[in-house]
């Protein structure tokens, strides 16, 4: 979970970082998997006549063996029949299974994740010698048919790039370029940053706080809640197959003030790749890489994600592919 990585940076450390985790997460699969067949072939195999009967009414009357037999295998054709009427209700109907599913896994992001707060630019486990030499990403840059403008930027050296700051609340609006927002206070830090596929890379991020780049605008407004990234880039694919939509994402007030949520222009003391998110990316260290949006064309304050996109918050969740809580 990337709240526990950006908590916690050591512990990942520990297990020889993601891919030995995933490494020894996959051999113990392996092995319980093969305990599994094993010992239930087992039971169908050596003395089956007291195995089944002791397993499902608690005796040994071997008598009641063809009795025990159906009840076994009628309760494993009803888990399997259930299980592909489940799977087939959850891809039928995605926002509905992921509504349905959210209320109750946001239980558990709320009792053991949402206090975790992100340490990056205080830790020591990770230095510049971890720093990963090519980071993966998911999409591509903004086409000419998706972004003339990012286009035009890109081509110029990103004279003249803006990204709006506005508050959707009273109307009110700034727009600012990179040297504005390079002049605000500078953040650091080396953080890994994890995928939803598996993949993770680390980096060295530097930036401004989103919340210092809101403060432009004044005080927070009354009656926003949350904060609404978007880009300049297109959305990989949209659930219903309608044309594709600017990519979006939605961070709530506990998450904005994490200190490492900030809107990143550079990478390893660089600035970033175009296919990274250049000129300027989002960073939301405590979440999956969906709420770092990347080639960021607005960061706004808005009451309520519902009346955005399809009200789930965000591209992803708008998919019913992810939760709005992105700490796991």
């Amino acid at each position: 979970a990337p709240a526990i990585r950006s908590r916690y940076p050591w512990y990942v450390k520990f297990w020889g970082g993601h891919q030995g985790a995933r490494s020894l997460h996959f051999i113990a699969m392996v092995l319980m998997s093969g305990f599994i067949v094993m010992h239930v072939g087992l039971v169908f195999i050596v003395h089956r006549e007291h195995n089944l009967v002791h397993m499902v009414f608690g005796d040994v009357d071997t008598a009641r063996y063809a009795q025990a037999f159906v009840i076994i295998v009628a309760t494993v054709v009803a888990v399997v029949l259930f299980w592909i009427a489940l799977s087939y209700w959850t891809l039928a109907d995605r926002p509905r299974a992921h509504r349905f599913l959210v209320g109750f896994t946001e239980i558990g992001r709320k009792i053991f994740l949402n206090w975790m707060r992100p340490r990056n630019q205080k830790q020591t486990t990770y230095t510049d010698e971890d720093i990963s030499e090519f980071h993966w990403t998911n999409g591509l840059p903004p086409t000419e048919d998706e972004s003339k403008q990012w286009i035009d930027w890109r081509d110029s050296g990103w004279e003249g790039y803006e990204i709006v700051v506005a508050d959707d609340i009273s109307g009110t609006q700034k727009v600012i370029n990179l040297d504005e927002l390079r002049s605000l206070p500078q953040a650091s830090y080396i953080a890994t940053h994890t995928c939803m596929q598996g993949w993770s890379a680390t980096s060295r991020w530097t930036g401004a706080r989103i919340e210092d780049v809101l403060s432009l605008l004044g005080p927070k407004p009354d009656g926003a809640n949350y904060v609404l990234i978007d880009s300049y880039g297109l959305a990989q694919k949209m659930i219903d197959d309608r044309p594709r939509e600017p990519f979006y994402a939605v961070v709530d007030l506990d998450t904005l003030r994490e200190e490492d949520t900030i809107l990143a222009y550079e990478r390893n003391g660089e600035p970033i790749p175009n296919y990274l998110g250049a000129p300027v990316r989002a960073r939301v260290e405590s979440n999956h890489g969906y709420k770092a949006v990347k080639w960021v064309k607005s960061v706004r304050w808005i009451a309520d994600y519902k009346t955005y996109g399809d009200g789930r918050g965000g591209t992803r969740e708008d998919s019913a592919l992810q939760a709005l809580n992105g700490r796991i």
